[in-house]
């Protein structure tokens, strides 16, 4: 490590201080401690070994200099001559009065240089602290690294050169600000700070804000533009890249914390590998981001798994044997997704299921005709009408006692009344006698209906979960699916960041939706992402409520995989496959990966041109009919 110094001669020009006295080595004396020390006990003859009276600048203001007048001389010259027996460098007085002549003469008898300025105690010693902390920092230079901003992060990228310097490039090309990447001077400026700086002198051009590559160097502020770059940062994350390994676990949760010690100071330090169908800029962007989420206190990964310990908990609690198996749905939730209002029955929301989709109107039961009720209603939610409550009004007392203490003997979950002017207390009373749920809505007995069975039909509705992610384009909802590690996440990342929405990640549940589409919706966790290296990301945090939804019909699923050969470019095949998802065709297309560069962009083609196909224009029928129509001519 460098020993660094300031001369005193230097100090002098950037404060532009008055000289009383430079010393018999004409201010060319150095200071080699970056702390400032304000004197005031020791002029009380109170005097302590040690840094701040031996090595530190020392400064005195107008109420130093105030007292030193109060003194009487005797005592003035002796504190003055204790006072100046010690070994620090320079004294600095902020103050407009003029200077005891004592104090210039006990000064000059000791060599010590005295300097003043008119401007304020705390200012002089704020600036003088923060100029000497950079100044005399301790450093080291770091060269096969890249110093870049990313919205506000300074994020220092060591590692695998190649993708280094694509990434690179990339993120200037986002807008991103490039510091340098050799020749960087990295400085403790604090217990915990560390500072990234050019060091090359900004003003020769010939040198400054240019990246290095096999090729040659690339000219970034010509290329780019001054807004490209920024001379120094401050160090907040180290990423490494580094090759693909298979056989190599990554951190896929981000709870394990790992740090970069540099000079003695921890960085927060990344891992992320590099390999075809990563798009390392997007990726190195968003754990930026992520940063600065941690930094106001929002651990996303930590969140999750709390998250999922509390449902992992509750489902406990509520598994109930082969219950868990079942489709079965709570009264107590239907109560709270239609806002209903309880009149009997209260204590059984809970522990009552729903496991019928099909409503029942009980009328006939209520007569006494239930060869109907026994195969199809008895099982079924019971929905009430102004009809049916008005046919029980006008039954014989005894009768309507009878029926309705027959139809309460089976075993329905509950009775729904769609907006009733009035119910019979004789019908509550034996409700309740019975250990009914009796339940009101003010909706009307058609509108109820029609919810309600929407509802029953959607929960009950066949499901299926696949692997995949699953995104929303151009208002197409897009299945991402592959092999492991095939960069299903890190391309459906990229699209987010095009505007794209994200509705869920790794396990996709879809179901049947009673319109006939296939729906597929985020789980009890939503708008989480897996990626390798970063960890677990919130992109609903993130990036905002606009980057997530929360279901969407399933419109196509695009198959990602490898491409063995070498070429370059990536590759699609979607000529009108289709794939049965809950026995609906689904569009199906294979996009084969060679660079993780343009694989959203050829995502996003594939759906610009499947809903072409869609609306009836079919671009490779177009382009043979122009070729014919050319060979024509």
């Amino acid at each position: 490590m460098i020993k660094k110094f300031v001369r005193l001669s230097k100090l002098v020009k950037a404060f532009d201080f008055t000289v009383i006295y430079g010393g018999l080595d004409n201010l060319e004396r150095k200071i080699l401690l970056p702390t400032v020390h304000r004197v005031g006990a020791e002029l009380t003859g109170f005097l302590i070994k040690g840094d701040q009276l031996n090595k530190q600048l020392h400064v005195l203001g107008t109420e130093e200099m105030r007292y030193i007048d109060s003194l009487s001389p005797e005592d003035r010259k002796d504190r003055l001559k204790k006072y100046f027996s010690y070994n620090f460098p320079c004294i600095i007085v902020a103050c407009e009065k003029e200077i005891h002549p004592d104090f210039i003469e006990y000064a000059i008898k000791h060599n010590k240089p005295l300097l003043t300025t008119q401007n304020k105690t705390a200012v002089v010693i704020r600036k003088l602290k923060y100029f000497l902390q950079r100044k005399l920092a301790p450093e080291i230079r770091l060269e096969e690294h890249v110093l870049i901003e990313i919205l506000g992060i300074g994020v220092l990228i060591g590692g695998y050169e190649d993708a280094r310097i694509g990434a690179t490039l990339e993120l200037i090309e986002r807008g991103h600000k490039y510091i340098t990447d050799e020749n960087l001077i990295i400085k403790k400026v604090g217990s915990d700070i560390l500072l990234g700086e050019n060091g090359y002198d900004k003003s020769n051009v010939k040198t400054h804000f240019y990246l290095g590559t096999s090729s040659g160097n690339i000219d970034i502020t010509n290329n780019y533009g001054i807004i490209a770059t920024r001379r120094t940062k401050e160090i907040n994350l180290y990423i490494n890249l580094e090759k693909w390994d298979k056989m190599k676990f990554y951190d896929r949760l981000g709870i394990d914390k790992k740090f970069e010690e540099i000079l003695g100071v921890k960085i927060p330090k990344l891992s992320l590998p590099v390999r075809k169908g990563r798009n390392l800029a997007v990726i190195i962007e968003t754990a930026a981001i992520n940063e600065r989420l941690k930094q106001i206190g929002v651990n996303s990964s930590e969140y999750f798994l709390e998250e999922t310990a509390k449902l992992i908990a509750f489902n406990k609690k509520n598994k109930k044997g082969d219950e868990m198996k079942k489709k079965i749905l709570t009264v107590k939730k239907i109560v709270d997704e239609f806002n209903l209002k309880v009149i009997t029955g209260e204590e059984f929301l809970e522990s009552t299921y729903i496991t019928k989709t099909a409503l029942h109107n009980p009328a006939l039961a209520l007569s006494g005709f239930y060869e109907v009720f026994y195969k199809d209603g008895s099982k079924s939610l019971q929905l009430f009408s102004q009809g049916e409550l008005n046919f029980l009004k006008s039954l014989d007392q005894d009768v309507k006692y009878r029926n309705l203490n027959n139809f309460f003997d089976f075993d329905f979950p509950a009775m729904i009344i769609a907006d009733a002017d009035e119910i019979e207390q004789c019908f509550i009373d034996l409700s309740r006698e019975k250990k009914k749920i009796m339940l009101l809505s003010d909706q009307t007995s058609t509108q109820l209906t029609a919810d309600l069975n929407q509802f029953l039909e959607k929960k009950f509705a066949p499901k299926i979960t696949m692997h995949g992610v699953f995104v929303e384009m151009f208002g197409f909802g897009v299945l991402l699916t592959g092999r492991s590690g095939i960069g299903k996440s890190e391309t459906a990342l990229e699209l987010i960041h095009r505007g794209h929405r994200l509705i869920t990640d790794d396990k996709v549940t879809f179901h049947e939706h009673p319109s006939g589409m296939v729906i597929g919706k985020a789980g009890r966790i939503p708008y989480f992402m897996e990626l390798r290296g970063l960890g677990i990301i919130d992109i609903k945090a993130l990036y905002g409520l606009g980057s997530v939804r929360k279901e969407k019909r399933l419109d196509a699923i695009i198959e990602l995989k490898e491409l063995k050969s070498d070429e370059y470019l990536t590759k699609t095949s979607s000529k009108g496959i289709q794939v049965e998802v809950l026995g609906h065709p689904v569009d199906h297309a294979e996009l084969y990966i060679s660079s993780g560069r343009n694989a959203a962009t050829m995502v996003e083609t594939t759906i610009m041109n499947l809903i072409a196909i869609k609306y009836g224009y079919d671009p490779e029928k177009a382009y043979k009919g122009r070729v014919r129509h050319k060979e024509f001519i």
